[in-house]
């Protein structure tokens, strides 16, 4: 019995390894937009916490201007602290390629790591 305890607890803990190597390449995403379109990042967040979503480095204004940047309480406020979105437009300027990479941080911590990171790849056409 312990054996195949051992067993079964060492398949977990190699599937859990082989999860968080997906989730952390899962972080790239792909967004196509038309010069003059505009576009949405949508993202969890929660106030309550500090936390808020910025950009992590500038933008290449050549290719991609940031239009706004809201966030959305949830509808449903049945649970004190319970997050919301933070949604991001931003307008396609011109032709190319580039990144947004944002970071989810809490404004006071400078020397503090990102609770979360997210990049998109931006191709313009």
């Amino acid at each position: 019995m312990t054996r195949q305890i051992a067993i079964a607890l060492g398949i977990l803990l190699a599937t859990l390894g082989i999860t968080a190597l997906a989730c952390g390449t899962a972080n790239a995403n792909t967004i196509k937009a038309k010069v003059g379109e505009e576009f949405t990042i949508t993202l969890e967040s929660n106030r309550t916490t500090g936390y808020g979503w910025e950009l992590a480095q500038s933008l290449d204004e050549s290719i991609v201007k940031l239009i706004s940047s809201s966030y959305k309480e949830p509808q449903d406020v049945r649970m004190v602290g319970q997050g919301g979105e933070q949604v991001w437009i931003f307008k396609a300027v011109g032709k190319g390629t580039t990144e947004i990479s944002m970071k989810y941080v809490r404004s006071w911590e400078k020397d503090t790591p990102p609770a979360k990171t997210q990049e998109y790849k931006i191709v313009v056409k």
